[in-house]
């Protein structure tokens, strides 16, 4: 059965945008709370993000291209997202020089983002708001990519 929809980084975003909305953001390293996790706890950036990729997967009875779109939507969400938080393209001398991966790097960058003093959930769904701001949520995303930064900040 095709899906209802096909991900796109503009649904994953949003979906992240809204699930930090409704749940508040959470600053600090003691995420763990039990009886409050998943839909209720409040969540960093990076939580948000995992949240939004979770509501554009496709079903798992799919199989070949709702998957490969998805692929593709999820890693262009991630450095569209890290690199709008960082505030320009993240450059690949910054996860080289640390020993990490490009995802991982671009992960921990998201955790970071979340804990500088100050930072308030409407920043936060703001921020990603305006990261999925560029992409046609309607669009299909079947060509790899993420549009410029000019196009984005």
């Amino acid at each position: 059965m095709p899906s209802r929809h096909r991900a796109t980084p503009a649904r994953i975003l949003t979906a992240a945008a809204d699930h930090i909305e409704r749940v508040g953001l959470y600053q600090g390293d003691h995420l763990w709370q039990p009886g409050r996790m998943g839909n209720t706890a409040p969540c960093n950036l990076l939580h948000a993000w995992g949240r939004g990729v979770r509501a554009a997967r496709p079903r798992w009875t799919e199989r070949g291209e709702a998957w490969d779109i998805f692929q593709r939507s999820l890693f262009d969400s991630l450095v569209v997202l890290s690199n709008h938080a960082h505030g320009n393209p993240v450059s690949p001398v910054r996860w080289r020089k640390l020993g990490l991966t490009e995802d991982a790097y671009r992960r921990t960058l998201l955790w970071c983002w979340t804990d500088a003093p100050g930072r308030t959930t409407a920043e936060a769904a703001t921020l990603i708001r305006s990261a999925a701001a560029p992409y046609r949520s309607d669009a299909d995303h079947t060509v790899p990519g993420c549009p410029t930064l000019q196009n984005v900040v």
